[in-house]
């Protein structure tokens, strides 16, 4: 069977959060091990879908892109990053992940949102917090300790080109002007999910993006075919008229210092 539908950002993000929910791996490190989900848009949903109760999940952010540009979410209302311990969760801020990370082996779980993914399988992270905040602090004990990376991201994040090239480039001290804050950016390595897998995952069909964008609030919209035995394409279809009207996200932003204008 084929089916037709498209999905806003906002019902795309729901979809992907259900299937990153619903992994057997995620599973076992929010119940046996550790499951840490750091603050970004697509992970707030994950999150939810996790822990079955709704919160504002356009304060679980830090680095955010809005209209404006590249901003940074005020602090005052902003989420932490969940860590769950055998089940018991803890909000923390980014250095009060390192005590976790240290520890955390590869039977354990870092979920982490992106900014951009490329055609080749990795993922970006724009930075502008020193150090380059929340990945910039978890990268070498992710990679050093084995731990699994899950990467939930939207094909609204796909950008043409090799983001390898694009670090080489971007940094927050060397971009002239900007609209936002100048960041740079790094490339991230993991287990990207995006609605493809997510509708492989849930209901077992191939999902084809064979158009995006929108007016009159599909903005950002992605139209998919997908293809699957009747039973399954039937299930996909209702599931997502079921998310149809999923909302859109707001934020409050952190005032941009003159000096960075």
């Amino acid at each position: 069977m084929k089916v037709q539908l498209t999905l806003t950002p906002a019902e795309g993000k729901r979809l992907i959060a259900k299937a990153v929910s619903c992994m057997e791996n995620v599973q076992y490190a929010y119940k046996n091990g550790t499951l840490i989900i750091a603050t970004s848009t697509t992970t707030g949903y994950v999150a939810e879908e996790l822990l079955g109760k709704d919160f504002d999940k356009g304060m679980f952010t830090a680095g955010v892109v809005t209209k404006e540009g590249a901003h940074i979410t005020t602090a005052d209302g902003r989420y932490k990053h969940l860590v769950f311990v055998e089940g018991e969760m803890k909000e923390c801020t980014t250095p009060e992940l390192v005590p976790y990370l240290s520890k955390m082996g590869p039977d354990d779980v870092f979920i982490k949102g992106a900014n951009a993914i490329d055609p080749f399988g990795a993922a970006g992270v724009l930075l502008h917090g020193g150090g380059g905040g929340t990945i910039g602090t978890a990268w070498g004990h992710i990679t050093r300790n084995g731990i699994q990376c899950i990467i939930p991201a939207g094909l609204e994040k796909l950008v043409p080109i090799s983001l390898s090239d694009a670090t080489l480039r971007m940094g927050a001290n060397v971009i002239d002007k900007a609209m936002g804050w100048p960041c740079g950016i790094i490339v991230i390595q993991g287990q990207v999910i995006t609605e493809m897998e997510a509708f492989n995952m849930l209901f077992g069909v191939e999902a084809i993006p064979v158009a995006g964008g929108g007016i009159d609030g599909g903005e950002g919209s992605k139209v998919f075919l997908l293809e699957g035995p009747t039973e399954n394409a039937e299930a996909a279809y209702e599931y997502v008229d079921s998310i149809k009207g999923e909302p859109g996200l707001k934020t409050k932003l952190m005032k941009k210092p003159d000096t960075l204008a």
